[in-house]
């Protein structure tokens, strides 16, 4: 008899270990509470001061990793004495440096706040990335999600880039 209840013990536990979700959704508040977007597991955040484009922002990041992905939130106040023309260009330093990243041409609809895919080859393996940068309330942000294609699925990546609510 106590065989068979270590045997059930046993099978209830593998059972359990076999229904742990990789993703593991949570919606969090980002960028001073101005959007809210799902991340898949637990986050961590930094802050670091940048200059970009001539302008001093303190820019914070909340990200998490699944495998070999990553999702995450940047962010960064703007100063109420920055014109419009000055937003566009960090907007589009933004985007342009995500594009870099993969060494691929900045997407037309990156400069629009749209989200926008690319793809590229890293380390050997097939990979994705979708941003999407934009102010909100006098907020830059940035919300990117990249991977290798094998363990970043289309899907998954969609979920989070359609996540993100402003508030």
């Amino acid at each position: 008899m106590t065989k068979v209840k270590f045997l059930l013990v046993l099978l209830s536990l593998l059972a359990l270990a076999g229904c742990t979700p990789e993703y593991n959704w949570r919606e969090l508040s980002v960028a001073d509470d101005r959007a809210a977007v799902l991340f898949p597991s637990r986050v961590q955040t930094e802050q670091r001061t940048i200059r970009v484009e001539g302008v001093e922002l303190v820019f914070s990041l909340t990200s998490a990793a699944v495998d070999q992905s990553v999702f995450s939130v940047g962010y960064a106040p703007l100063s109420p004495t920055l014109d419009s023309a000055q937003t566009e260009r960090l907007v589009r330093a933004f985007a342009v440096a995500l594009a870099a990243r993969v060494g691929q041409p900045l997407a037309p609809q990156a400069l629009n706040g749209d989200v926008f895919e690319l793809e590229s080859v890293v380390a050997g393996q097939a990979s994705r990335l979708m941003g999407r940068v934009l102010t909100h309330r006098g907020m830059l942000i940035q919300v990117v999600v990249s991977g290798p294609k094998k363990s970043l699925s289309k899907e998954n990546a969609v979920e989070f880039m359609r996540s993100l609510v402003l508030r």
